[in-house]
């Protein structure tokens, strides 16, 4: 990759045919290398369209629309900060016209203009900076909690252990705090989600009962059941750091009462926003660490010096450079969202091409984020390039950009801090030698299977291990 992150943006290279036919099955495969390689080939800005229409994501030329892929600062401020035309895609399955799953889609993530505003205004409140920062002690209250159960010396699967770690915080801090009743609904979106995603499912979206699409309906269809019934115990107790109580409880943009249908269509996105980046770059910035002992000594070295053998707190987190660092530099080399979806809600033009109503835009965040102009070795994990680097949300723009910027952010990062200095402060994570880690884009940077590890009470004996699997690809050492 030897392109600036502005350049050559002021024309598409436009790739027609048999051959984006081609890129498009590439892109179905295996997306960030075939990005990539279109990248190398093409530039950051390429259009593909006239291929022939076939079912999947991402959907190439689908019945004549082009499928536009983007890399660079420049291309990503133009379509993210016109929010009224591009439309993000929701992370819920989305169906046939009335059923739940169709439902689930019409969350915030989807909306323009005022309701748009309407509910982001509504849930600023718990995800605004200042009230982030007011729950720390309990964030790390709850982070502290979860770690305590985590066996030590016992083969345990990473991914599952980075999630349970990221549903404590949210459900503790965002929804309620009821495990009862809202853990087995956050498991149920994390499979939900995660069925919507894989090949299957989009590939084949007949309703029946034997194909992916349709389990994704009825287990749609079930979880809006369950959210409902648990949308009622909310109703008439108004919690301002709960969002799925400000929903129930608050009025709709029209100044109704919440339906169940705006119920329905919120909570479950609400939720899959604030878990699934979260456990994505938890899990990979471990990883990463393991692999830099180095670096994670340096990491717990801060920590203990910070901490002054006192208790975990979200001040003494606060003011440990290296952990910043560490994080953005995960986030970096592995963005949690790496391929951002938009879709045009009317004609209108990118860097002066004219693009038309239903046309879809990919923002590669994996791409800008390792263009050498402003990050140098872009392959390498350097969390020491922060202390002199300050991008803006468009050079590093893992969390969006413009108007639709992840509104939980802050929460997020946060969540990710903590829950790494918990885990530190406690645990030395070991990988087996030659573990196979390979990834998969659900949206989210995930493994496609189990990844064993122990935990040992932590002894600063950081070692890296041979890993195999196409998380190689990804960085060098």
């Amino acid at each position: 990759m030897s392109r600036g992150i502005d350049s050559a943006t002021a024309a598409p290279a436009r790739v027609s045919g048999l051959e984006a036919l081609r890129w498009g099955l590439r892109l179905l495969r295996e997306p960030l290398a075939a990005t990539r390689r279109c990248y190398d080939a093409y530039g950051p800005f390429v259009l593909l369209a006239d291929a022939l229409p076939f079912h999947g994501y991402p959907r190439v030329a689908l019945f004549g629309l082009p499928f536009v892929l983007t890399a660079g600062a420049a291309l990503h401020r133009e379509i993210a900060e016109d929010a009224v035309t591009w439309r993000s895609v929701s992370l819920m399955p989305g169906g046939p016209r009335h059923s739940a799953a169709r439902r689930m889609t019409e969350g915030l993530m989807r909306m323009n203009g005022p309701r748009h505003e309407h509910y982001r205004k509504m849930l600023a409140a718990p995800l605004r900076r200042a009230s982030v920062d007011a729950m720390g002690d309990d964030m790390v209250r709850l982070a502290e909690q979860e770690v305590a159960t985590w066996p030590v010396g016992e083969p345990i699967d990473l991914w599952s252990y980075a999630r349970r770690m990221l549903r404590s915080v949210a459900v503790g801090l965002l929804f309620g705090g009821d495990r009862e009743q809202a853990y087995p609904i956050a498991d149920a979106i994390t499979r939900l989600t995660e069925s919507k995603w894989a090949r299957g499912t989009s590939a084949v979206p007949l309703n029946l009962p034997f194909t992916a699409y349709g389990r994704v309906v009825r287990e749609s269809a079930a979880l809006e059941r369950r959210v409902l019934a648990w949308a009622e115990t909310k109703r008439g107790h108004a919690d301002e750091r709960d969002l799925a109580a400000l929903i129930v409880n608050g009025p709709d943009a029209d100044g109704r009462p919440a339906s169940s249908a705006t119920i329905a269509g919120h909570i479950p996105s609400l939720y899959a926003g604030a878990t699934e980046a979260g456990q994505s770059t938890l899990f990979f910035t471990l990883f990463l660490l393991a692999q830099h002992p180095r670096i994670a000594g340096e990491l717990v070295d801060q920590l203990h010096e910070r901490l002054d053998g006192k208790p975990l707190a979200m001040e003494a987190i606060a003011e440990v450079p290296r952990l910043d660092a560490v994080v953005k530099e995960s986030m970096r080399l592995i963005p949690p969202v790496p391929m951002q979806m938009r879709v045009a809600h009317n004609d209108t033009t990118v860097a002066g091409t004219r693009l038309p109503a239903g046309a879809r835009v990919v923002l590669n965040a994996f791409l800008t984020c390792r263009m050498p102009d402003l990050y140098p070795q872009p392959e390498r994990f350097l969390p020491q390039r922060w202390s002199t680097i300050d991008p803006t949300p468009f050079e590093f723009p893992v969390f969006g950009g413009g108007p639709r910027t992840c509104p939980g952010y802050w929460f997020g990062l946060s969540a990710v801090k903590v829950a790494l200095a918990a885990i530190l402060m406690r645990y030395r994570v070991a990988f087996e030698p030659n573990t196979r880690i390979d990834y998969t884009v659900q949206p989210t940077m995930r493994p496609t299977r189990r990844v064993p590890v122990k935990l040992w009470r932590q002894d600063g004996a950081f070692a890296a291990v041979p890993i195999r699997g196409d998380i190689q690809n990804l960085v060098s050492s």
